[in-house]
């Protein structure tokens, strides 16, 4: 198998979508091509800045943050997951999901959660409420801080 078959196949895929350098090797191995010619052939495309796995994770934040809203927390095990180094998804992430945006990102879930529910008079009622919103915005990758603020923020506590 050839290296053009294999830059072919990169190009198909980067047509498609940006696509970290992890995810591009791992495709090419489910193909059953040669690691050390994959390697080879990436190591060029990187060089030439058709493959940059900052560019993609920028790319990804920004659609986690447009379409499907999710916290830090798993923003960062989904691009861990697609091989993006730490220090590139810190940066990324201290640039496009600074504090404040998090916080209001997570009260417009918050708030659309609720609006979903019926919020009573019951402290109790309230209480099992509020718990549910704390395991809402952690499975959508928010810190527990940031849910606890919401709460106050929503008159929930």
């Amino acid at each position: 198998m050839s290296r053009n078959e294999i830059k072919s196949k990169v190009f198909k895929y980067l047509a498609r979508r940006e696509h970290s350098r992890k995810e591009l090797f791992d495709k090419l191995a489910r193909k059953d091509y040669d690691f050390a010619e994959i390697n080879i052939v990436l190591d060029e495309l990187t060089d030439r800045g058709y493959i940059d796995d900052e560019r993609f994770a920028e790319t990804w934040i920004r659609h986690r943050l447009e379409s499907k809203p999710r916290g830090p927390y798993l923003i960062r095990a989904e691009l861990k997951k697609k091989g993006v180094d730490t220090e590139i998804q810190e940066k990324l992430l201290a640039r496009l999901l600074p504090p404040q945006k998090e916080f209001e990102l997570a009260l417009e879930l918050a708030e659309s959660w609720l609006s979903k529910r019926t919020i009573s008079d019951s402290e109790e009622e309230n209480f099992e409420l509020r718990k549910k919103l704390f395991r809402y915005l952690s499975q959508k990758g928010f810190h527990r801080s940031t849910a606890k603020q919401i709460a106050i923020e929503l008159n929930l506590s």
